[in-house]
């Protein structure tokens, strides 16, 4: 059940994350590491979604998540996001985070 709940919110995470990075190019004329938030959020996603395989993907999802919510975090602090705008992302990221060191604990 888990695992099903991970590949789920791992996927929205990426899709959140493509969005904010749409966001970002259209609103704000592009944001420097958008590419790098891109390529964090899908690798996230697919690394949640290939974790049920291999646990060790499942703390590679964690540092993307982690890098990516760095870069939000900077985002905000250069101007290109409010703290507002950054928060729902930014939850949804630390929930997955909670979620795959869970599941890692219990293996």
């Amino acid at each position: 059940m888990k695992s099903h709940t991970i590949r789920n919110k791992g996927f929205q995470y990426s899709i959140r994350t493509a969005e904010l990075v749409r966001y970002l190019q259209e609103q704000k004329k592009g944001f420097p590491l958008s590419e790098k938030l891109l390529s964090c959020g899908l690798e996230a996603g697919m690394h949640c979604r290939q974790g049920e395989e291999e646990k060790d993907l499942h703390k590679l999802a964690a540092e993307n998540i982690k890098e990516a919510d760095f870069i939000i975090e900077m985002a905000v602090y250069a101007g290109y996001l409010t703290e507002k705008q950054s928060l729902p992302i930014r939850e949804e990221g630390s929930a997955l985070l909670e979620l795959l060191q869970q599941t890692e604990k219990s293996t």
